[in-house]
């Protein structure tokens, strides 16, 4: 009980930070696109220059919403979220290094949306509607301010994603996508994953 009431307390504690973090990041200067991409180089060889990434188990970054990638990018640095060798990767960047590389694959044209199984798609969007991610990820899973874009997402990505967050083991910071996901079926993490690949 201890250990749970530690690892919560944590938990809470790196939200929070996070958010001022988050919010240091809002009010400071704009990202600089050109500068971006320079410093993004780096993250070509899996994120690809046009923002769609060389395989379907590396996130497209392309119109990605910049507060959105500033905000994985803390995580990844903070190490409240871990995965592919981020972490490393975010520990040698600034807070304006951040906002760059935000800004340049938040300027890039969106992934085009991919062919899917008519009805996967159909019951993904009728789950989406039940769930309300139109709510927080806008009306065609676009994104806005610091929620992702989901549109045009690969999606086994979006599957393994759901599937991690459902585990708990990939940390939900606020507890929004883990109340949201906890009751899905891995049928329902596959419908919802078509559907939202399906969207440009």
């Amino acid at each position: 009980m201890k250990l749970i009431f530690k690892t919560k307390a944590i938990l809470v504690v790196a939200f929070f930070n996070s958010l001022l973090l988050i919010s240091s990041l809002v009010h400071a200067a704009p990202g600089d696109a050109v500068a971006g991409k320079e410093k993004a180089q780096m993250c070509f060889s899996c994120h690809g220059e046009n923002g769609i990434s060389n395989g379907p188990s590396i996130p497209n970054l392309a119109a990605q919403p910049a507060l959105s990638l500033s905000y994985q990018l803390i995580q990844f640095r903070g190490e409240q979220r871990k995965g592919g060798g981020m972490e490393g990767i975010a520990q040698a960047l600034s807070d304006q290094d951040i906002r760059n590389i935000a800004a340049y694959y938040a300027a890039l044209p969106p992934p085009p949306g991919k062919p899917g199984n008519p009805d996967l798609i159909a019951i993904g969007q009728k789950l989406a509607g039940t769930l309300y991610c139109n709510s927080c990820h806008g009306a065609q899973l676009q994104g806005q301010k610091h929620i992702a874009r989901l549109a045009g997402q690969w999606q086994e990505y979006v599957v393994t994603q759901l599937k991690n967050i459902r585990s708990g083991a990939r940390i939900d910071m606020d507890g929004t996508m883990g109340s949201a996901a906890k009751g899905l079926s891995d049928e329902d993490v596959e419908s919802l994953a078509t559907y939202a690949a399906s969207l440009n």
